[in-house]
């Protein structure tokens, strides 16, 4: 006792220090091996995630190329049947892997979306843009498809539906979407061939003061001329 009073401050917390190790190697061990194994779950998962994330993204970038592709078909083809099919299996294949929102999910329903709106499948089509609509937050593809919800509705003889998607684009981008103008006349065109001229009128006005360069205010000053 008397010898480890003479020992510095310094000496005796090494000293419990080393006391410390020596009584708890064993745990000290075992918590280093957790500790190194849990970095390398950590570090597999890291880069599989990151091998999914690039995987759905070729196949994403893929899928376009294939439907591009398909545009320029013989319709009336083997091959672009067989195509078709593939297309299509892609794109649910990426739909089923991606989550939900994703920008991968939401490209694929909006390209499967343009594929059965050229196939005149309205139906269709307008399920996939609602999708992408009520999926697609605040990505450009939202606006994309409220526009082609709208022609797909007003396609099937929906023209409540059409009306409703042509108006919430400008309620909902007003003049920041590069559709918004066209969403104006498509709105106005409705309400003049339903009778509606007032709406058609006003509707028509505030897509010539809105945006003054665009081919659409022209139209809609033509279409003032005959209705005033």
């Amino acid at each position: 006792m008397k010898k480890d009073k003479n020992l510095t401050s310094s000496e005796k917390i090494a000293a419990r220090t080393e006391s410390f190790f020596a009584k708890n190697a064993r745990l000290l061990a075992i918590i280093g091996i957790i500790v190194v194994v849990f970095c390398v779950v950590i570090a597999v998962v890291s880069v599989t995630s990151n091998s999914s994330r690039d995987k759905i993204a070729t196949a994403t970038y893929n899928l376009e190329q294939d439907y591009y592709n398909l545009l320029v078909m013989d319709e009336t083809s083997d091959e672009y049947n067989t195509a078709s099919s593939e297309f299509i299996a892609s794109a649910d294949a990426i739909i089923a892997e991606a989550k939900t929102g994703d920008y991968a999910s939401l490209k694929a329903k909006y390209l499967l979306g343009l594929y059965y709106y050229n196939a005149e499948d309205w139906e269709n089509a307008l399920s996939y843009f609602e999708q992408v609509v009520n999926e697609g937050g605040d990505t450009y593809l939202v606006s994309l498809s409220m526009m082609n919800a709208a022609a797909s509705a007003e396609n099937a003889g929906d023209t409540e539906t059409a009306l409703s998607y042509y108006n919430r684009v400008w309620d909902t981008y007003a003049a920041e979407a590069p559709e918004s103008p066209k969403a104006l006349f498509n709105s106005a065109r409705i309400y003049e061939q339903t009778g509606d001229t007032g709406l058609a009128v006003a509707t028509y006005s505030q897509l010539r003061d809105e945006f003054t360069t665009s081919e659409y205010a022209a139209l809609a000053e033509a279409r003032l001329l005959v209705l005033e």
